[in-house]
């Protein structure tokens, strides 16, 4: 398909972006903008602005969405994640898989926000718990929100030099500029101008060209980077038994037995094993994307609309799986000698190790992309960028707006003021991304700086699980969780931040008390990771949350609380949200979340996503029942009873299969996708629009 360089003689590597490159990228962007300006004449309101007047249905709610959250910053922390822990990271996948399977099914948290109809998590704060708690919340989650957005431009432009080989600094017109700056001003500038000119409308039909976009480029991409077969028939670059010979085995760092990883730091089995539990514990606490949550025509949609997300993502995960194994090759097997030498050299002129990491995969592949192929993949990561971008704006702005100033105001804005008071808040989102960007320290991998910062709003999943499905969830249990939890990540934050090489002398005291032996130690770094704070500002919340609750309902004889008027159930939906099906729902399908809102369709859509997600759960079970069940003490220690062939094997089919179905996805994806935008803009056509439907809450 490709003609691709490298021999172990001679390294033919690509000189960087021609005018052909150049000229796709730029016939997206204007292609984006002329969306852009269209579906600003559908903006009239606040509910426009803030979440489509509730109008997007599942395909285009699933699309925009995904790409959205595929951000450049998130494509740049799994490299770095699979590069150290190759194929031990999706291993664990396969264990978090049927908790992601089973949230998406009973539609956990996503269902009863959508029910609330309220368009940010704080708005439902006040309605479940008290003004005052809206308040406070909305700042910390704003906060939090913004300094956690606030390294997706540093993150983004990084790998954008990195991949284009700029310099740090160009002269010109006798100023020596700063590339970085330049390139940051323009990157969130470009966001700033999607964000506020059509808000959510604007947003999600971009966002959604890019994703349809994006998902034919990353089968693309496949056949560039993998060799299916020995005849070679893609045109690829690295065959998979050159793959097979460099994924490291070595007892406790193995990439391909995910049991035999236990010393890999940081990606080993407790990241993954925590992150399942704050699948559950957060789900709906984090609203970087706040207008999507708030946008689905209807809870059933909403729900749907999470399912489609098993089957979207497919490529796209294959694809971000497939770069870094490819610079696993290439920077260890001997064709690549060379090509290894280059890539090496290069990064060399950065200083900053954990950036050097970061820029490893970018580099390698702008040195082995050809022309055209080349200005596609930045097509597509300036798309994964944008849309990143102007989401986090909008929601982070938005949040600022509807949960921090409307609360204080006794007079509501006008349409007109609403909208540009909605505006000049994402603008500051965005002049503080820059400062963030600009000055911060990076001072670890980037999934634990996302840890960390997620960690601030731990209380929230406490106040939102409690406040949606406990009737005993009171007022002040909300509050200690929420601010305990803020705390807690908030010291993990600066210690990680001041900490420098800290000596710690146990010797002295420990010596004189227990006569160990123990002498200085030096740490060069805060001992307790991102994703460890994360979990103890979990349990620490959810205990807090529920003691206290009990405490007021028992002690105080605090009355419990009506969900069903929150919900706007039975004789309070108002609105007829929940249209039902005259069909009956048998007992295991309503077990499993069936309701009777679904269709045929839907129903063959929830079969096929559990068969899917409960395959790969059963090879997980078998393969480490073989494991154990069939291993033994060996000199090393215990040996698996499953081979390095059978893992590499169950590797391989993982891969293809997945490629097949990405493809066929892809096309269902984008029919489907296009049906929901045209009845969306038709919708937004005849809509009639309720100007008191603005996010404010009706004293109790």
């Amino acid at each position: 398909m490709y003609s691709l360089l490298a021999s172990a003689v001679k390294v033919n590597v690509n000189p960087g972006m021609t005018t052909l490159d150049w000229a796709i990228v730029a016939g997206m962007i204007v292609l984006l903008v002329g969306v852009l300006l269209y579906s600003n004449r559908f903006l009239h309101n606040a509910a426009d602005f803030l979440a489509a007047s509730r109008c997007a249905g599942r395909y285009v709610l699933s699309i925009s969405q995904g790409i959205a959250g595929f951000a450049v910053v998130n494509s740049v922390a799994t490299f770095e994640m699979f590069y150290k822990a190759g194929f031990a990271s999706t291993w664990w996948a396969m264990l978090t898989a049927p908790v992601g399977l089973i949230l998406s099914l009973v539609a956990w948290v996503s269902y009863r926000l959508r029910e609330t109809r309220c368009f940010t998590l704080a708005q439902f704060f006040e309605v479940r718990y008290s003004r005052r708690f809206r308040i406070a919340s909305g700042m910390i989650t704003w906060v939090c929100g913004v300094v956690n957005y606030g390294i997706f431009p540093a993150v983004s432009v990084r790998f954008f030099m990195f991949f284009c080989r700029l310099p740090e600094y160009y002269p010109l017109w006798g100023i020596n500029w700063d590339v970085y700056a330049v390139l940051l001003t323009l990157a969130i500038g470009m966001g700033l101008f999607f964000a506020t000119c059509g808000g959510q409308i604007a947003i999600m039909v971009t966002d959604f060209l890019q994703g349809v976009f994006c998902n034919i480029c990353f089968i693309i991409f496949i056949f560039f980077i993998f060799k299916l077969g020995d005849w070679d028939v893609s045109g690829g670059y690295v065959s998979w038994s050159q793959i097979e010979s460099c994924l490291s085995d070595e007892p406790g760092v193995s990439q391909i037995n995910p049991f035999n990883a236990g010393k890999i730091k940081d990606f080993n089995y407790w990241y993954f094993l925590i992150g399942i539990v704050s699948a559950i514990y957060s789900r709906g606490a984090w609203q970087g994307s706040m207008g999507y949550a708030a946008a689905a025509k209807n809870p059933h949609e909403s729900k749907m609309a999470g399912i489609l997300g098993t089957w979207r993502g497919l490529a796209q995960g294959l694809m971000i799986m497939l770069f870094p194994l490819a610079l696993i090759v290439i920077m260890r097997h001997q064709d690549f000698s060379e090509l290894a030498n280059v890539i090496t050299d290069t990064l060399a002129q950065t200083k900053d190790p954990q950036l050097r990491e970061q820029g490893l995969v970018p580099t390698g592949l702008s040195l082995i992309m050809p022309k055209g192929l080349l200005g596609l993949f930045v097509a597509v990561m300036f798309a994964a960028m944008l849309s990143t971008d102007d989401t986090y704006m909008h929601s982070w702005g938005s949040i600022f707006v509807q949960d921090v100033i409307m609360p204080f105001r006794k007079k509501a804005f006008s349409p007109r003021q609403h909208i540009w008071a909605l505006r000049l808040s994402v603008a500051g989102v965005a002049v503080f991304a820059w400062l963030f960007s600009y000055f911060y320290r990076q001072t670890e991998y980037v999934y634990l700086f996302f840890a960390v910062t997620g960690a601030i709003v731990s209380g929230a999943g406490a106040a939102i699980i409690g406040g949606l499905y406990w009737k005993k969830g009171s007022v002040i249990a909300a509050w200690v969780s929420y601010v305990t939890g803020a705390l807690i990540a908030t010291i993990g934050i600066v210690l990680q931040q001041v900490w420098n090489g800290s000596q710690i002398k146990f010797g002295a005291w420990l010596n004189e008390t227990f006569q160990l032996g123990w002498s200085e130690v030096t740490l060069a770094k805060f001992p307790i990771n991102g994703q460890f704070i994360s979990l103890i500002g979990m349990a620490v919340c959810a205990a807090l949350y529920v003691v206290i609750s009990l405490v007021e309902h028992y002690c105080f004889k605090r009355p419990d609380f009506n969900l069903d008027k929150m919900l706007h159930r039975g004789e309070y939906d108002t609105a007829k949200e929940h249209v039902v099906n005259s069909e009956k729902v048998g007992f295991l399908a309503k077990r499993l979340g069936i309701t009777k809102e679904f269709t045929l369709g839907d129903k063959i859509l929830y079969a096929s996503t559990i068969t899917w997600t409960l395959g790969w759960f059963v090879v997980f079970i078998v393969y480490t029942a073989c494991h154990f069940l069939g291993g033994h003490a060996g000199e090393n220690g215990f040996v698996s009873g499953v081979s390095r062939e059978w893992w590499m094997g169950l590797w391989h089919f993982k891969v293809y299969l997945t490629l097949i179905l990405g493809i066929g996805c892809t096309v269902w994806f984008l029919i489907g996708g296009i049906v929901d935008v045209t009845r969306l803009f038709r919708s937004l056509a005849t809509l009639v629009r309720d100007e008191n439907d603005n996010g404010s809450v009706e004293d109790k």
